[in-house]
């Protein structure tokens, strides 16, 4: 009698790991088909994206190289200004303002100091 239940207890089982084990592989299938359409769809999302970006990328390459123009013809500009500054009688003349800015501002310290110096009551 305990013989019959432990072939029918093990009959069971291996019915239930059958069906089991066909559950999981139906289940698995099912992923691997979504795995799939998920990389089809990701695929072409590359797709669109690569063919949308290219474009953009161009044009961005172009007004950097325009910008980039620009900047150096200012630069080009900027540098001969300065060349033609120093050059110039300007020149001196900014170097004769900084020398009677120093003598000027001496002539004020000096002048205050004196007035001070006067002004003090006794």
């Amino acid at each position: 009698m305990e013989t019959a239940q432990l072939y029918q207890s093990l009959t069971f089982l291996a019915y239930a790991t059958g069906i089991i084990v066909i559950l999981v592989g139906i289940m698995l299938i099912k992923v691997l088909f979504d795995l799939s359409k998920l990389t089809k769809k990701l695929d072409e999302t590359a797709e669109i994206i690569k063919s949308e970006l290219t474009p953009t990328l161009k044009n961005i390459n172009k007004s950097v190289e325009i910008v980039s123009g620009i900047i150096i013809k200012t630069d080009e500009t900027v540098n001969r200004i300065k060349d033609a500054i120093k050059n110039s009688p300007l020149n001196i003349l900014s170097k004769l303002c900084s020398l009677t800015g120093s003598v000027t501002k001496g002539f004020a310290s000096g002048l205050c100091s004196a007035f001070k110096m006067f002004s003090k009551k006794k």
